[in-house]
């Protein structure tokens, strides 16, 4: 009968049927998140209890604004903000062989001038922590975190005898799939302790900052610094005179030709994303462990910001120890989804797709190559969906070491367990949680070399 890598690749190819992924454009993928993100009504509910669309808002665009790792079939959080990344790139960009004197009048540096203001304009404050801001992503369908509208979502039933070896699904082992089974499919919790999870969470925080700076060149170059304290401000690690000549432009009443005279007036060090333990590390500085839920290694509902809530769980759980699937067969499934669509007003991918313009002091195609293969750079990916799932019952002929092992788990393949518990054979896991994304190539970032590389 078929086993847990079986029953896995079953669920990727049922959800890649549905979304007519095999007559997809090469240039979209279906990623599966390794685990979940759990979803908590609670954070979308005021003190009253009532849903507030300001947070649900907030919430909402902490999760659309992750950068993926490039990779096929699993969803990952590559540290890197999808904000930070454009506005350093729409700060920097550069129309190709103009000379500064010219940059007011060429229409394309107007237009990035111009995607500077929109961003500029869409930064919204957090309803939880005055220090913290976001930009707005609107999501379709916009009830999405209300859990009464699970009822209309679409319903989905895989029996065991629909579940076909894992070798037969085309896309799951074309996209690698395969080989996040072989890595174990059940994430197992630590000892929770709060002494063990303060050392966790420093450690897990401190690889990922070696993982950046290992992967992202410092060297320096200049740049032009954007006209208000947004957050690439915050990505400049120090200042230094400009070694040409400013040009003389005189200032005009319109915000965006001071953008522009700002610009040419001022020179920095070549910028490095701010990644999310980066801005986070106040939190970590003044975590409260009471704050933490030991038992579910997650943090409680209604006391970070969604940006803060987000970095913490994903420290939490990020390298916990896996196990393998041993001796389960006969599984079936059946769990209600939602795809919720993402649009980010304030990001302008017409205007990245263009072409003639560098990112000063980079090499073409430094932040993506515009590929799936051998794609490096740090913005290779733009989550374009989220699949959210609710209602999920997992049925097996479950060995006596996977139930051991999933009462003290994060996940089972995809799915966060952390809310699930056993009915005699019914895995049932209650809440939502987004348990993959459609996500599509961005395009060759930059789409030529700077001539100061």
């Amino acid at each position: 009968m078929a086993n847990a890598t079986d029953f896995i690749a079953s669920v990727y190819d049922t959800l890649a049927t549905t979304f007519n992924m095999s007559a997809a454009p090469n240039n979209l993928f279906l990623q599966m998140a390794w685990p979940g993100f759990a979803i908590s009504p609670e954070d979308c509910k005021d003190a009253s209890g009532k849903y507030d669309v300001n947070l649900a808002e907030e919430l909402f665009s902490s999760l659309a604004n992750i950068v993926p790792v490039m990779d096929k079939s699993k969803y990952e959080n590559s540290a890197y903000t999808i904000d930070d990344i454009y506005d350093i790139i729409i700060s920097c960009a550069r129309p190709n062989g103009v000379p500064d004197a010219n940059l007011e009048a060429n229409p394309l540096y107007k237009m990035f001038a111009d995607a500077q203001y929109e961003f500029v304009l869409s930064q919204k404050g957090s309803s939880k922590d005055p220090m913290e801001t976001y930009h707005k992503s609107i999501a379709t369908p916009s009830n999405w975190y209300d859990e009464t509208a699970t009822s209309f979502w679409t319903s989905v039933n895989i029996q065991s005898n629909q579940v076909k070896p894992a070798t037969s699904n085309p896309l799951f082992v074309k996209y690698n799939g395969l080989k996040l089974l072989d890595q174990g499919v059940i994430k197992l919790k630590s000892a929770p302790t709060a002494s063990l999870l303060s050392t966790n969470l420093l450690r897990n925080i401190n690889t990922e900052k070696n993982l950046v700076s290992k992967n992202f060149k410092t060297n320096t170059f200049t740049v032009s610094p954007n006209l208000l304290n947004t957050s690439s401000k915050m990505v400049f690690n120090k200042m230094k005179t400009a070694t040409a000549a400013r040009p003389t432009v005189a200032l005009n009443t319109s915000f965006r030709n001071k953008l522009v005279t700002t610009n040419l007036r001022n020179t920095v060090v070549r910028p490095i994303p701010v990644t999310t333990f980066e801005k986070n590390s106040k939190v970590f500085s003044t975590i409260n462990m009471q704050n933490i839920n030991l038992g579910k290694l997650m943090v409680k509902p209604n006391i970070y910001t969604a940006k803060q809530a987000l970095f913490l769980n994903n420290m939490l759980i990020k390298n916990l120890p896996t196990q393998s699937s041993v001796g389960t067969d006969g599984f079936s499934i059946s769990f209600k989804y939602c795809r919720v669509n993402i649009d980010r007003p304030w990001l302008n991918l017409a205007l990245l797709s263009t072409k003639n313009w560098s990112i000063y002091g980079t090499n073409s195609g430094e932040y993506s190559n515009g590929s799936s293969e051998n794609n490096t750079g740090i913005f290779p990916l733009l989550p374009i969906s989220f699949i959210l799932i609710s209602k999920v019952a997992i049925t097996a002929n479950w060995s006596a070491t996977d139930k051991e092992n999933l009462t003290n788990a994060v996940s089972f393949g995809p799915f966060d367990v952390r809310n699930g518990s056993f009915n005699q054979n019914t895995l049932e896991i209650k809440g939502m949680q987004i348990i993959g994304c459609l996500s599509k190539l961005t395009p060759m970032l930059a789409p030529t070399a700077s001539p100061f590389v």
